[in-house]
């Protein structure tokens, strides 16, 4: 049952060809246009070229922004006048949230991997085992997917649930330094950039994998992504649990 909503779900998300086609080229636009401003010749503090540095970062930074989809889903099915209708359906409906989750973490994944294949063969991004790439968007989607179903289960007004994925995706982009804004020199900042932003674990990762480094790092960091996204969901239960008791 739960494979055939995920099926269903994602068949929907794949036929919002304008959303789709933005979540891709919007990305890639912005990676052309600094790729190339920054000049062949750059090479930053890890010896990756600009057009590396920024296709990492971009693509790991937009798979914060598809929890959105998410949030907007379990909004339309759960807590709108559909809400009836689906609540009526023959399972359980933390099977269709979760469902849903799933559908969108495949969804970006998806657009992740058309990213990394792009910037591979047009502009020679060598991002070393794109599986592991692969590996870590998955892992990085899945704390977002369950930072913005959180959202949704905790906060009843949605409004203020789609400020707080908006400040979510704001704060931990400062945090990891994308917007080339100086971060303040705290130790708390630094633990948080450390242990919990999904951001800076996942660009380390990626970091190591194109560079052919020390692993550790990297068995690390995929660690701290699974302990967070267990966590994520044992919160998105009890919340939940509430929301639909």
């Amino acid at each position: 049952m739960l494979l055939r909503s995920v099926y269903f779900i994602l068949r929907r998300m794949l036929r919002g060809y304008i959303s789709y086609a933005i979540l891709i080229l919007l990305p890639l636009a912005i990676i052309t246009v600094n790729g190339f401003a920054i000049g062949g010749g750059f090479v930053d503090e890890h010896g990756r070229s600009g057009m590396e540095m920024i296709a990492g970062a971009i693509i790991i930074g937009f798979q914060l922004v598809g929890g959105f989809y998410t949030m907007e889903t379990v909004k339309s099915d759960l807590f709108s006048a559909n809400k009836w209708r689906l609540l009526s359906l023959p399972y359980p409906v933390y099977i269709h949230t979760f469902s849903i989750m799933i559908s969108s973490v495949l969804f970006n994944i998806l657009n992740g991997a058309i990213m990394v294949l792009f910037t591979h063969w047009v502009y020679d991004v060598d991002w070393g085992n794109i599986a592991w790439v692969l590996l870590v968007l998955m892992l990085v989607s899945i704390v977002s997917q369950l930072v913005f179903l959180l959202a949704v289960m905790a906060i009843k007004r949605y409004k203020i649930a789609e400020l707080f994925g908006y400040s979510y995706i704001f704060l931990f982009i400062f945090l990891a330094g994308y917007l080339f804004i100086p971060v303040p020199d705290i130790a708390f900042l630094e633990w948080i950039n450390r242990y919990i932003n999904p951001l800076t674990l996942g660009e380390t990762v990626v970091i190591h994998n194109m560079l052919g480094t020390e692993m550790s790092d990297v068995y690390f960091n995929m660690g701290m992504l699974l302990v967070l996204s267990v966590i994520l969901v044992i919160l998105n239960v009890l919340f939940g649990r509430r929301r639909f008791a």
